[in-house]
């Protein structure tokens, strides 16, 4: 499976829990949701910059750990 059929694939499934929990619930997984992005969005400015070849290797890990071998 390649890389964007698994992701939307997770985001299927995320988006039918989401819709099935309660309003404070509802809240938390955004919440969640954005620190997840931000943090993985932090992680690529710092690979691309120079010097970052070990938050590039963090972030080749994260993608590899989702995909079975």
């Amino acid at each position: 499976m390649d890389k964007i059929q698994l992701f939307c694939t997770h985001i299927r499934a995320a988006l039918a829990c989401y819709a099935d929990l309660p309003p404070e619930g509802q809240a938390r997984a955004r919440l969640y949701a954005g620190k997840k992005l931000r943090s993985v969005g932090l992680i690529k400015a710092a690979a691309d910059e120079p010097g970052g070849e070990l938050a590039g290797e963090l972030l080749q890990k994260m993608q590899q750990s989702d995909n079975p071998q």
